[in-house]
């Protein structure tokens, strides 16, 4: 559990530290996209603990990824989609 809170602070990050640029991705589709990466996440560490450890190094990559970008709200859209690509597998 400790895992998944983690990870969910560091997606919170990445989101907040992208929410005052204007691109193709907006906001609120930002915002959609972290409530979903969430509720994904949510759902493997109430079903499978074991397999939010095994992705969590795969998470903070993503993360650190969307951060790197700083303002760019496009890129830390794309990031929280490959994040949810791989919750998905």
């Amino acid at each position: 559990m400790r895992i998944s809170s983690a990870l969910m602070a560091l997606a919170a990050t990445a989101f907040l530290s992208a929410c005052n640029s204007e691109e193709v991705c907006t906001e609120e589709q930002l915002k959609q996209k972290f409530i979903e990466l969430n509720a994904k996440m949510g759902d493997i560490a109430a079903t499978d603990p074991a397999r939010l450890a095994e992705i969590a190094s795969k998470m903070e990559e993503f993360v650190t990824k969307a951060q790197a970008q700083g303002d760019d709200l496009q890129a830390t859209c794309k990031a929280m989609d490959e994040m949810i690509v791989e919750l998905n597998k």
